[in-house]
């Protein structure tokens, strides 16, 4: 087990360049899949392009007369299987978090979100397949990606948490999907 969780890099940038000297170049395509989806979070509030998480922030899109101190209601969900690791983010309606909500449901803390079109919140595609090989054969370099997804996903976590009113959070975080598979690897080894 990793027991430092601490990601030595900054940006997605230098783990790439890492990548490139351990490998002399060659990066695997699994690799690069994940780093181009953390990459594109690194820019989500630099970028000019629109999305879930600037969506949520953003208080012009709360429906000011079901906030609660002020902070739209919220449950936030991880998820991983064999595709992607997914965060997810359902506004609380009548007390309950809503997958699904109606178009322009007056009871909801957004005026337009619907979780069901909009999709995961982030989605890193690959996610489970780079820590799968990490396991296996990986390097300095694939530690450091998944360190550092970890990372970018418990910032948003935590960014969300002080900007909405977060009523519940759960699944596991990379770090606990990564020992995870780590102990199903173990268990497969030994049958």
């Amino acid at each position: 087990m990793i027991s430092d969780w601490h990601c030595r890099f900054n940006n997605v940038k230098a783990i790439l360049q890492l990548k490139k000297s351990i490998n002399f170049g060659d990066v695997s395509v699994n690799f690069q899949t994940v780093a181009k989806k953390l990459a594109e979070l690194e820019g989500t509030f630099i970028d000019g392009f629109d999305n879930n998480i600037k969506y949520l922030l953003n208080s012009e899109n709360w429906n000011n007369t079901k906030l609660v101190a002020g902070k739209p209601q919220v449950t936030i969900k991880t998820r991983m299987d064999k595709y992607a690791f997914e965060l997810h983010c359902f506004p609380i309606i009548r007390g309950e978090a809503q997958a699904i909500v109606m178009v322009i449901e007056p009871d909801s803390p957004f005026k337009e979100y619907n979780p069901a079109s909009f999709g995961p919140v982030i989605k890193i595609n690959g996610l489970q397949d780079l820590m799968t090989m990490m396991h296996r054969k990986g390097d300095d370099a694939d530690m450091e990606l998944i360190k550092y997804a970890h990372m970018m996903t418990e910032q948003l976590i935590d960014l969300f948490i002080h900007k909405l009113k977060v009523e519940n959070k759960s699944g596991l975080s990379v770090k606990e999907f990564f020992y995870q598979l780590e102990e199903n690897e173990k268990e497969s080894h030994l049958s």
